[in-house]
């Protein structure tokens, strides 16, 4: 039954990267024949640096789910499915801000393909978030931490679990 699962989860991860593989072939044959083509005198330096900048986040955004969608086999029978790889559709945590991120990229470059450069400014936001997470969640909390009480380096020298008595000094 457990094989059953296993292959279920792998047949649903292959055809969502599939269908998000087409997706961004068609998205960049887009953006690239109505741009280049059509709006050549306008395509500058800039354009290339962000249509090569929207590769680079569909590169790593794919690395990702790939690698997380991974099927494990087993090591004697190199045929039969041990682990079907995490679900795509149903997991979240870091694959779910890159499936945020795939999302905003997608948009951004049809908006900047389509519309208007002035879309490359909705780019910002992602990085914004997630500085706003990372100081909530582990900046502020480490530098907000109250310091551990000091000790007496005097009272650490006597044995464990007595006081060191002192006397006048004559």
């Amino acid at each position: 039954m457990a094989g059953d699962a296993a292959k279920k989860t792998f047949a649903q991860n292959q055809r969502w990267l599939n269908k998000y593989l087409l997706i961004l072939l068609g998205i960049n044959a887009a953006y690239l024949v109505f741009r280049v083509y059509f709006l050549w005198s306008s395509f500058s330096g800039w354009h290339i640096a962000g249509l090569a900048y929207t590769w680079t986040v569909y590169v790593v955004c794919m690395g990702l789910f790939f690698a997380s969608a991974k099927p494990k086999y087993d090591e004697k029978q190199t045929d039969k499915l041990v682990y079907g790889g995490t679900a795509l559709d149903e997991s979240g945590g870091v694959l779910e801000y890159t499936w945020d991120m795939l999302y905003v990229t997608m948009f951004l470059q049809l908006a900047t393909g389509f519309v208007s450069d002035w879309w490359w400014l909705v780019h910002l936001i992602p990085p914004n978030v997630a500085f706003y997470f990372l100081w909530i969640k582990v900046i502020y909390p480490w530098i907000s931490r109250p310091d551990p009480d000091p000790v007496n380096p005097m009272m650490q020298q006597g044995v464990k679990g007595q006081k060191v008595k002192y006397g006048k000094a004559t």
